[in-house]
C-alpha cells in the first residue's frame, strides 16, 4: 500500500506546483545529495528539490499566515545550520519571520518586537540568514522601514543596524533616545519616562505589546518637543506576564520590557 500511495503524492505536489511559478529560490550545503538544498517558494507555498525523485515537494504550511485556506510566503532565506530539526529555512510570511522544524512539521515564528511599523503594521521588505560557526547560532537579518535590523536570539528582539555611510538618508539619520519605567515590575499604574533628541519636533506614539507581539494599546502624543516626557501607563487591564512599550517618532524607534505582577 505505501508504494501505491507515494507515487501518488508526488504527482500531487507536482500538479500544484505546476499551477504556479517559482518566484524566488535560496540554496544551502545540507551534505545530502537526494534533497538537495534547493528552497523555492510560490506565493502560497514553499518547496524542496529532490535528486532522487527529480520533483519538487512541498512542505507543511501549518504555522505561517494565512489568507481563507492559501499561506502567505513573501521571501525565503536559508543557511546549514548542522541541525536537522531547525532546519535552517527561513520565509517571511506576511509580517513575520518563520523557521520550519523537520521534526515539529511546523512553522515557529520569531518576534517582532523592535521592528519599523507603519499605522501598527510590522514593516519587512528582505530576508537573509547565515551560520555564524564562532557563536554556533543562525545570524538572521530583514529589512523593515529604513534599517537592517538582526535578530537578537537571547532577547528576542530586532536591532537595527546604523546607517552611518549611506549618504541618501542623512536628512533621516536614525537616532537613539533613553527611556525608563518605573516601577517595574508594574502592579496598576506606572510611568514611562523617556528623552525626546534636543531639536526634535512631532508626533510620538507610544505602543503596548504582548509577550508575543500582539498590539494591546496604542497612543499618539501630538506635537511633542526635544527634551523629557512622562506618559502614565495604566496597566489595569493587563494579564499578568511579559509585555514590551515601543516609543516610535519621525525617525527613532525604542522599545524596552516591562513585567506586570497581579
Amino acid at each position: 500500500m505505501k508504494k501505491t500511495i507515494l507515487p501518488i503524492l508526488i504527482l500531487f505536489a507536482t500538479a500544484c506546483l505546476s499551477a504556479q511559478t517559482i518566484k524566488k529560490i535560496s540554496t544551502f550545503d545540507n551534505t545530502e545529495y537526494s534533497s538537495s538544498g534547493i528552497i523555492g517558494i510560490t506565493n502560497n507555498a514553499i518547496y524542496e528539490y529532490s535528486w532522487y525523485f527529480d520533483q519538487w515537494l512541498s512542505f507543511p504550511t501549518s504555522g505561517l499566515t494565512h489568507s481563507g485556506d492559501q499561506a502567505i510566503v513573501r521571501d525565503v532565506a536559508t543557511c546549514n545550520n548542522f541541525s536537522h530539526n531547525p532546519s535552517g529555512i527561513y520565509v517571511i510570511s506576511d509580517t513575520s519571520v518563520h523557521v520550519y522544524n523537520y521534526y515539529a512539521e511546523y512553522w515557529y515564528s520569531l518576534y517582532n518586537t523592535g521592528l519599523e511599523r507603519i499605522d501598527g503594521i510590522v514593516q519587512l521588505s528582505d530576508l537573509t540568514v547565515r551560520y555564524d560557526t564562532e557563536y554556533e547560532e543562525v545570524d538572521v537579518y530583514v529589512v523593515s522601514g529604513n534599517h537592517v535590523y538582526y535578530y537578537g536570539w537571547y532577547t528576542q528582539q530586532w536591532y537595527p543596524i546604523e546607517n552611518t555611510g549611506i549618504t541618501a538618508i542623512k536628512k533621516n539619520e536614525y537616532q537613539e533616545i533613553e527611556s525608563s519605567i518605573y516601577p517595574n515590575p508594574v502592579k496598576l499604574n506606572s510611568q514611562i519616562n523617556f528623552t525626546l533628541p534636543d531639536h526634535y519636533s512631532g508626533d510620538v506614539s507610544i505602543a503596548i505589546f504582548s509577550e508575543d507581539s500582539k498590539l494591546i494599546n496604542e497612543i499618539s502624543l501630538k506635537g511633542l518637543k526635544g527634551g523629557e516626557h512622562t506618559y502614565n501607563l495604566n496597566s489595569v487591564d493587563l494579564s499578568p506576564g511579559i509585555f514590551f512599550y515601543e516609543i516610535k517618532g519621525l525617525n527613532f524607534s525604542h522599545v524596552k520590557k516591562f513585567i506586570k505582577f497581579e
